[in-house]
């Protein structure tokens, strides 16, 4: 009975170190586990990666700058890059609640040979953080530690790696043939384009109808010999044009005038040519039966909307009915005060600033210029 307890004795003193650096191991507070080549089978020139999970305690603090590729020297393979994932809390059947944080490693392989290449272990570099302790002082105190990972097999194959083939041309499914019919989608939106440019021709033809049947009914209303009386003067009316009409005829008759030396007619003639004038721009506003002094009257009194739409027409035109009232007054009176040249100069730039259009008035102002009248 002695001897069976000291041989029982003997058997645990052997065991007891084995035993305790096989503890020692599996519960190490940091594991490597050591992923697969991706790709598996590697061309000339083509790069791999290998990806390295660590999964360890809150005690174990790994020095990432010595897991750098510069501190990593392989003989027949280069370390190109390094990819370091964010820590994560992972829960592990065999260790419990873990960190994981995954480096992926970036190899090629600098000695091309057709052959199976080995990339020998690599030492995953940690210090041990006991209680209390920071960070920053444990890196400095404690003394590092390595993990040593597993060999990694790639197979290397020495050919040219080529680009994917393109995907074939569908050339049947696509081709488009020319049909002597358009689609009906084209049909029909050609049918609708016509259909809106004639609607548009129709609303223009109706809008300048309209403008042309107010002005045939305002000329209705005065024949050619129509007379307007005011006091012992007779003046001839002549039927009422278009604004643009009148403003031509207005100018080609003050050209006629330029040889006239009798200052009674010549005042008579500018008092019946000014007076057709004014009722063509002012149609609706000014009557055949009204008198100079009524005319300028209803012109100087209108309201500030009517003003605001003559727009820069109001101006010449007021100046025209006031120039038109001076006229009765010197030939009711029979005293001719005018100069016949300045007169008529000062007629003409006012029925040229009558003009509504930007360009035409430079043009006009231009062929005044050019003639030299």
């Amino acid at each position: 009975m002695r001897y069976k307890l000291l041989c029982c004795a003997l058997v645990l003193l052997i065991a007891t170190p084995f035993t305790a650096s096989v503890l020692a191991q599996e519960f190490s507070p940091i594991i490597i586990k050591t992923g697969d080549p991706t790709p598996t089978v590697v061309r000339s020139g083509e790069p791999f990666k290998v990806t390295y999970r660590a999964m360890f305690f809150d005690t174990v603090i790994i020095n990432e700058e010595e897991m750098q590729p510069s501190y990593i020297g392989l003989e027949e393979v280069e370390v190109i890059n390094l990819e370091i994932s964010p820590s994560e809390r992972l829960y592990d059947d065999s260790l419990g609640y873990v960190n994981v944080k995954d480096f992926t490693y970036t190899f090629m392989i600098i000695k091309p040979e057709k052959k199976v290449y080995k990339i020998p272990p690599i030492n995953f570099v940690w210090v041990e953080k006991k209680a209390g302790t920071l960070e920053n002082e444990a890196t400095e105190k404690e003394e590092p530690r390595k993990f040593l990972t597993d060999e990694v097999t790639v197979n290397y194959i020495t050919t040219a790696v080529r680009p994917p083939k393109p995907q074939p041309l569908d050339v049947r499914d696509k081709m488009v043939f020319v049909s002597p019919v358009p689609a009906p989608d084209k049909l029909r939106l050609w049918a609708y384009s016509v259909l809106g440019v004639a609607s548009l021709l129709a609303l223009v033809v109706v809008y300048k109808f309209s403008g042309y049947s107010k002005v045939s009914k305002s000329q209705e209303s005065v024949q050619v010999n129509d007379e307007v009386v005011d006091g012992e003067t007779t003046v001839q009316i002549e039927p009422i044009l278009l604004p643009k009409q009148a403003r031509k005829k207005f100018l080609k008759e003050l050209r006629k005038l330029r040889n006239e030396d009798q200052l009674a007619s010549l005042e008579k003639k500018f008092r019946l040519l000014v007076r057709n004038l004014l009722l063509a721009e002012c149609q609706g506003l000014v009557r055949n039966s009204m008198s100079e002094n009524e005319i300028f009257a209803k012109l100087e009194s209108l309201s500030e909307n009517k003003k605001k739409a003559m727009k820069r027409r109001y101006g010449p035109i007021l100046e025209l009915a006031r120039r038109l009232k001076k006229y009765g007054e010197e030939i009711d009176s029979e005293t001719y005060s005018l100069n016949p040249g300045e007169e008529i100069d000062s007629l003409r730039l006012m029925a040229l600033n009558l003009e509504t259009g930007f360009l035409k008035r430079l043009w006009l102002h231009a062929q005044l210029r050019r003639k030299g009248q």
